[in-house]
């Protein structure tokens, strides 16, 4: 069952943004995900940020030390919400991970199944998608 309702398509205007910038608080809530650990609507120097260029694409930038090191682009609020949560369910797994080892199972494993358990209460598709990514 859907979370929350899917509005693809360009964010070329202010409004998109607002309505983008909502979704993630909204979703973000849902799995009581730290601010810090959500996708900025601002250029900052490290960590994902979001910008819409003229056209209305979605950038999904990813800057370490003020140096761009990722940039995705798409003109899907979906696709932009995945990979925002994505990474804010990774940094999440993290720190759960670190505070309840499992004995005898190695980090990576206990901090994956944290994420997939995140995303799939977000949306299930999400959880599906992530365990392909893992799987390549």
């Amino acid at each position: 069952m859907k979370q929350f309702r899917r509005d693809s398509g360009p964010g070329n205007s202010e409004w998109g943004l607002e309505v983008l910038r909502a979704e993630v608080a909204r979703l973000g809530a849902l799995i009581d995900a730290p601010a810090a650990d959500l996708v900025a609507f601002e250029p900052r120097d490290t960590g994902p940020y979001v910008t819409v260029d003229a056209d209305g694409a979605y950038h999904w930038l990813v800057a370490d030390g003020g140096q761009i090191v990722q940039d995705r682009v798409t003109t899907s609020r979906d696709e932009l919400l995945y990979w925002s949560f994505d990474a804010t369910t990774y940094a999440m797994a993290g720190v759960w991970a670190t505070l309840h080892p499992v004995e005898g199972q190695e980090f990576g494993r206990t901090l994956r199944h944290r994420q997939f358990d995140l995303l799939r209460a977000l949306d299930p598709s999400w959880e599906e998608q992530r365990r392909r990514d893992w799987a390549d």
